[in-house]
């Protein structure tokens, strides 16, 4: 004779069984802002009110390199527009910069620091078209990285790069 009702305790097992397979795998979905502490975002937007877009004048750029560090490690997915860097030699893209909006870094003035992400791809991949815009998902890291093209805060190892 069983003294406890056992559907209850059934129910609690299977509950339990679930929720390691409903967080596993799962990356959180960002929006770029979320890159940016909120001070920032205020000060780039005040500036950015101020530029003038007619080609006549070279607009000194905001930048920043403040990050949010409760990022660092993070699996996450966030969309954006692929900067081609580094490709194979058979032309395969290997790294790449990832920003907010089409035209960013050929574009002046650039989207500051920690609106890119350096994206490492394990394998090389056939080069993407840099008008469509993509999923990018992986490992986000706070890591500065700077080169002739661009300045970013993140990087990411992305595990998936996929048409938005």
């Amino acid at each position: 004779m069983i003294k406890q009702p056992i559907l209850p305790t059934i129910l609690a097992l299977c509950l339990a069984a679930l929720i390691p397979l409903s967080a596993h795998g799962e990356a959180r979905e960002l929006e770029w802002l979320e890159l940016m502490p909120e001070e920032e975002f205020n000060a780039w937007l005040e500036e950015s009110a101020e530029i003038d877009h007619s080609g006549f004048s070279m607009p000194e750029p905001f930048q920043s390199f403040r990050t949010m560090p409760e990022l660092d490690g993070v699996e996450a997915r966030i969309p954006g527009f692929v900067v081609p860097i580094e490709t194979d030699g058979r032309g395969n893209l290997k790294e790449f910069f990832l920003v907010p909006y089409f035209g960013a870094c050929i574009h002046v003035p650039p989207p500051p620091a920690n609106q890119i992400i350096y994206g490492r791809l394990k394998e090389p991949i056939p080069m993407v078209n840099i008008w469509d815009a993509f999923w990018m998902e992986g490992t986000l890291n706070v890591e500065d990285i700077s080169n002739d093209t661009a300045a970013s805060a993140y990087t990411m190892d992305v595990t998936r790069l996929e048409l938005y």
